[in-house]
């Protein structure tokens, strides 16, 4: 039953991978000086023309230029993220919370280390979907104590979270804060191991891309640099622990 379980999930995530570039265009826009909140794009980032939808990942028609990254990076990373995550938990009830888990932190890892930001529409996706369906689960296991430990999850992490974001000269963003909040609510589902593990290896996966990045020139001593990838990348890392565990 798990094989049929993992193929299953891999293809999903390798056709939502084909869509990711479009969507990832639309919310890399980075946020100028000044405190309002500028728009999502909604056309071509090389010549600015109008494209159909968020869901368009071809050539512009007016420039031919393709949405970044392309493809050939978003269908097999979207592949691996949900196979991943499907053979790690399984044909649970609480498997489709998890590939939806999974469907948005590929976009949002990728923004981010793009622009610096984690969209409010894919956290606030993550953050509802999530809540539903775990509480599915839940009604489907006939066992509250999992979604009451997802609650606590949540709001352990975002109290965590929000307490660093003001600490001096700390460089974590309140999205950061938010996707810590949301990402203790999946991780509480799966147990205290769970939360403590996504907490803790987010600061040590974080280490090899802020070197990439000082390396790559992007970043120095006082640039801030994306996390939400490492806690991102930390959340999957946890789950896959905890299932074997």
């Amino acid at each position: 039953m798990l094989l049929p379980v993992v193929a299953v999930a891999t293809l999903a995530g390798a056709c939502w991978g084909v869509v990711l570039p479009g969507l990832v265009n639309r919310y890399s826009v980075e946020w100028p000086d000044g405190t309002q909140q500028p728009p999502w794009r909604r056309g071509c980032v090389q010549c600015g023309a109008v494209r159909g939808g968020w869901w368009r990942s071809d050539r512009c028609p007016e420039c031919g230029v393709r949405p970044t990254p392309g493809q050939w990076l978003t269908v097999p990373l979207s592949a691996a993220v949900c196979g991943a995550v499907a053979a790690a938990l399984g044909p649970t009830p609480a498997l489709p919370a998890f590939l939806l888990l999974a469907a948005v932190a590929v976009p949002l890892a990728l923004i981010d280390l793009k622009v610096l930001r984690l969209p409010d529409p894919l956290v606030g996706t993550a953050f509802v979907g999530g809540v539903v369906l775990l509480v599915i689960a839940a009604a489907v296991e006939q066992d509250s104590a999992p979604l009451v430990r997802a609650g606590l999850g949540a709001v352990s992490c975002g109290v965590g979270y929000v307490t660093l974001a003001l600490l001096p000269r700390s460089q974590l963003g309140f999205g950061d804060v938010k996707l810590g909040a949301v990402l203790g609510l999946y991780l509480g589902w799966l147990g205290w191991f769970a939360v403590a593990a996504g907490v803790l290896l987010a600061p040590v996966l974080n280490l090899p891309l802020v070197i990439g990045l000082v390396i790559a020139g992007r970043a120095g001593r006082k640039t801030a640099v994306p996390y939400g990838p490492a806690m991102l990348a930390a959340a999957v890392t946890a789950t896959v622990l905890a299932a074997l565990r």
